[in-house]
């Protein structure tokens, strides 16, 4: 068919390409921040240029201005870079993966910080309100997950067997039984209940 006109889209400015990523991704509000934060300093030495100008060593650039930081801040904005080229890369403004060859850094496993037991007990008595007290409680001493905590109802709970009724997680019921005292019983219980 002559005089078929094809429209080439544009390469934008990196500056313009991920102002454009930040708008249309569907990040958390958070992620969002941090990406707005991390990549724009990097990527000021370069901004003007087109996506497509964007290679290996303005990478390693990036990250090897990066290096200093702990592993986990390297990491997320290793992370950062990665996301913003491979949007690129499927808007079809980057051929190539300017990333090729860098790699995340190791990044030492640590477990959750538990409280020890005194610790636990001084943030209960710290707890001023006897429902936020209990909630608090029962995460703890009960194992119970804080959405489980909240779903409890006053029906739940068998004060005679000091035990209580959680939905858990995927919608099962299971019993727990509370085993420690520092949970008080109300004060309404016939005595022969405590």
């Amino acid at each position: 068919m002559p005089g078929v006109l094809q429209l080439v889209p544009s390469i934008p400015s990196v500056s313009a390409a991920f102002e454009r990523f930040l708008a249309r991704s569907r990040f958390a509000a958070r992620t969002r921040e941090s990406y707005a934060q991390d990549l724009p300093p990097r990527l000021a030495r370069v901004g003007q240029q087109p996506v497509a100008s964007l290679r290996p060593e303005h990478a390693a650039t990036f990250l090897a201005a990066h290096e200093r930081l702990a592993a986990r801040t390297f990491n997320r904005r290793y992370a950062a870079l990665r996301s913003f080229v491979r949007w690129c890369q499927q808007q079809g403004w980057l051929d190539e993966d300017p990333l090729v060859g860098l790699e995340r850094r190791p990044q030492p496993r640590t477990g959750p910080r538990a409280l020890d037991p005194e610790q636990v007990e001084a943030v209960l008595r710290g707890i001023r309100n006897a429902r936020d007290r209990a909630l608090f409680w029962l995460i703890d001493d009960g194992g119970l997950r804080c959405q489980e905590a909240l779903a409890i109802n006053i029906e739940d709970i068998d004060w005679t067997e000091r035990a209580i009724r959680i939905q858990g997680k995927g919608n099962r019921a299971r019993e727990n039984i509370l085993l420690a005292t520092r949970l008080p019983l109300p004060g309404g219980l016939p005595q022969a209940a405590r």
